[in-house]
């Protein structure tokens, strides 16, 4: 399947115009996408305040996200039910811990134009989320990768089945990861992409899941000056 192909299967998916040029480049939709994306941030704000990780992390963020947080985003029918599913038992282990992660995904390459900070691919070009939203621009931008997903294959409902012992297990297999990112093949497709995951292990990537880790065991995320759970 072309580009041009993948973008109107976007488009029907997600209700956007269907006027698309034949030279639209990948660089050239993901900046629409993010100055689309960028102006619904206001409204979340304004709705949920500004303390984005207060606002993500939370214990009904499954239920949140599908029953009201679509809605609000004013998604589509056809796309409202694009997290509905649980794929923990196929769940692709590149997947880093946190609310949001893929199972079985197609092989179209849209999570890259969708949430270009937070999907890669590996090297059959199946989608992964490598870091978990940051800020609501991202968060979007991963809802938005899974409401196009072909297979429906994205959930976040990743709080209801991580646990503290199994972040330290997957923490414990940082460096196998690393090596498997380092794969000739998964690099063509992430064409050098892989290399932010690469960076991200080896940088605030531990911080990142020790917080994560306190979420899980204490039901709320925690502000500045924690102690933190070891990994």
């Amino acid at each position: 399947m072309d580009f041009l192909e993948r973008i109107k299967n976007i488009f029907r998916k997600t209700g956007k115009e269907t006027d698309i040029k034949t030279d639209l480049s990948i660089e050239a939709y993901i900046e629409k996408h993010l100055k689309e994306v960028n102006s619904k941030v206001p409204r979340l704000e304004e709705l949920y305040g500004t303390d984005f990780y207060r606002f993500l992390y939370r214990p009904d963020a499954d239920e949140f996200i599908r029953k009201e947080l679509l809605r609000v985003l004013e998604f589509p029918e056809l796309s409202m039910d694009c997290f509905d599913n649980d794929h923990w038992r196929q769940k692709h282990p590149f997947n880093f811990p946190g609310p949001f992660y893929t199972g079985e995904s197609d092989t179209c390459g849209t999570g890259e134009t969708e949430a270009p900070f937070n999907v890669l691919f590996d090297a059959d070009c199946r989608e992964y989320v490598f870091r978990q939203p940051a800020n609501y621009i991202e968060l979007i931008c991963v809802i938005d990768a899974g409401a196009v997903e072909v297979l429906d294959s994205y959930s976040c409902n990743g709080n209801n089945h991580w646990t503290y012992s199994e972040c330290k297990n997957w923490w414990a297999n940082r460096e196998n990861l690393i090596l498997k990112l380092y794969d000739k093949e998964l690099s063509n497709v992430n064409k050098g992409k892989e290399q932010f995951y690469i960076n991200y292990l080896n940088s605030g990537a531990e911080n990142d899941l020790r917080r994560y880790c306190f979420f899980l065991e204490n039901n709320f995320y925690p502000g500045e000056g924690v102690a933190l759970p070891e990994l």
